[in-house]
């Protein structure tokens, strides 16, 4: 079946569709400064990027479904502090994406695949709870890069052996934002919006941590010691982002985005791709598919994180 534009079927055209045989996909991301050589839709493009493979790779494989498309949603959560980004509150962005899961769930749907690429923990956590509150409604909301970006900044080995990259290159704490990942996703996706100047950039200040982010990696350090992997990388994580975002010399950019390859990007769009079909594939089959984001184990922080 071709894909289908929500925005271009009309009313009978839309309750025509087989609702256990159609998957909605669509990308969500914010506006946001990505240093002085990336454009400030470079998460959206991305993940527009993500979500047009994932429609044609299971377009491929199941020539029965439909694959309906759903508008791009241009909101987000914690973009970096400097003009340009465009904050969304993660309350708003939470029942911005409930809205759209309120009405495929009631029109019947089972499947969406929301594709990301957008880190901040208070955007995931909002669209991961909404997807845990879509669920109870019978609809699937199926977030990959929650579950992608944990791997890339724990280093997960499966990751890194299926692409080929190491660490510092694939958007890991030392490289995660306009930093070598990013750039390379985009020469692999949009090579036409990447600014010549990359090649000159070298790698950003690392921000220091400094009183409360101090304590948060060494909370981090302490945890992954005793053994509570996914807590220690949690706290690790919010610890960098924070010292970074409130450092009064923080770069708008970090890792090193000469260090760019768009072979490196494809492969980890390949990989990444692949991640969303396997989690649609479990969710069909009648797998449970719940992500972890990162923050998730101290959720309940957030309003003071």
């Amino acid at each position: 079946m071709p894909q289908l534009s929500y925005l271009d079927l009309t009313y009978t055209e839309l309750a025509a569709l087989d609702r256990d045989q159609t998957v909605a996909v669509s990308a969500v991301s914010p506006v946001e400064v990505h240093g002085p050589h990336l454009p400030l839709g470079t998460d959206l493009f991305i993940a527009e990027e993500l979500r047009d493979r994932v429609a044609g790779l299971f377009g491929v494989q199941h020539p029965d479904w439909n694959v309906l498309v759903l508008p791009t949603l241009a909101a987000g959560s914690d973009p970096i502090p400097l003009p340009g980004s465009v904050e969304v509150a993660p309350a708003a962005l939470e029942g911005f994406v409930r809205g759209w899961a309120r009405a495929l769930s009631g029109q019947g749907f089972r499947y969406w695949v929301l594709l990301d690429n957008h880190g901040g923990p208070h955007h995931q956590l909002a669209i991961e709870t909404t997807g845990r509150w879509a669920a109870r409604k019978g609809l699937n909301l199926i977030a990959p890069f929650h579950l992608e970006f944990r791997r890339m900044v724990a280093l997960d080995p499966g990751l890194l052996e299926a692409t080929g990259l190491a660490a510092g290159a694939v958007g890991d704490i030392t490289d995660s934002h306009a930093g070598t990942n990013e750039t390379s996703l985009m020469l692999a996706a949009r090579a036409d919006a990447v600014r010549p100047n990359y090649t000159t950039l070298e790698r950003g200040r690392v921000s220091p941590p400094r009183g409360p982010t101090r304590a948060l990696a060494s909370l981090g350090r302490l945890l992954g010691r005793l053994g509570a992997s996914d807590a220690a990388t949690d706290f690790r994580f919010i610890s960098s982002a924070l010292a970074w975002v409130s450092d009064p010399e923080m770069e708008s950019y970090q890792g090193r985005p000469s260090a760019a390859d768009p072979a490196a990007g494809e492969r980890m769009l390949e990989y990444r791709a692949a991640l969303a079909i396997e989690l649609l594939e479990a969710a069909i089959s009648g797998a449970p598919v719940q992500t972890k984001p990162l923050g998730w184990s101290i959720r309940r922080l957030r309003k003071i994180i």
